[in-house]
């Protein structure tokens, strides 16, 4: 019995100041895991498809041609400065295929997103760059247009983060272009796209 009760007090004087020490632990850790994390960082790719209302007007007209809907792509690619901003390039492109051949509106911009709370997934976007209009005539002895002209776009969308390194999301963009050639009065085109992201990075951290 006796001895039972010494091995219970040198226990009890070894065990004894280590409670604390664990208590402390989980208190920290429970802190941790609290806090708020950042969910985007590093190197960052941003491919998009959707559907893109073209219209255009010359400069001496008063109203836009009629709405032309059809399939867009989009790719993003660049650098996160911090949680709150991506910033990179973008390449943009509608195409339709008529009877009389293939016109299309691409664009190559730089642009930046920003994030107003960065452990959240909304999102604007603004950028500036040049694009081309163009239309490559079916009939091989036609002589296909191309027009560069000065480029704008601004958009917003939100990306639902499902892992650390991939998101998906919606987004909706606007894009402009003007375009001037000699002799003859400027060419204004417009598209409005509607479509979903798909996003990797390389860093970051999961929710």
């Amino acid at each position: 019995m006796r001895r039972t009760l010494v091995l219970v007090a040198l226990l009890s004087t070894a065990v004894g100041p280590l409670l604390p020490l664990a208590a402390q632990g989980r208190r920290d850790r429970g802190l941790v895991e609290v806090a708020p994390p950042a969910t985007r960082g590093g190197f960052f790719i941003t491919g998009g498809i959707g559907a893109g209302g073209e219209q255009f007007k010359f400069e001496d007209e008063s109203d836009y041609s009629e709405t032309l809907t059809k399939p867009t792509i989009t790719l993003r690619l660049g650098g996160t400065p911090s949680a709150n901003f991506r910033v990179g390039a973008e390449l943009f492109g509608w195409g339709s295929d008529e009877a009389e051949g293939f016109e299309s509106f691409t664009a190559g911009l730089v642009s930046v997103q920003y994030f107003p709370i960065k452990d959240q997934g909304l999102f604007f976007k603004g950028g500036a760059g040049i694009a081309e209009s163009g239309f490559d005539p079916d009939d091989p002895f036609e002589q296909s247009n191309d027009e560069t002209g000065f480029a704008w776009s601004v958009g917003a969308g939100y990306d639902f983060q499902l892992t650390r390194k991939f998101g998906i999301g919606p987004s909706i963009d606007f894009y402009r272009a003007s375009f001037t050639m000699r002799d003859q009065p400027t060419l204004n085109e417009r598209v409005l796209n509607i479509g979903v992201q798909f996003t990797f990075q390389t860093g970051g951290l999961g929710r």
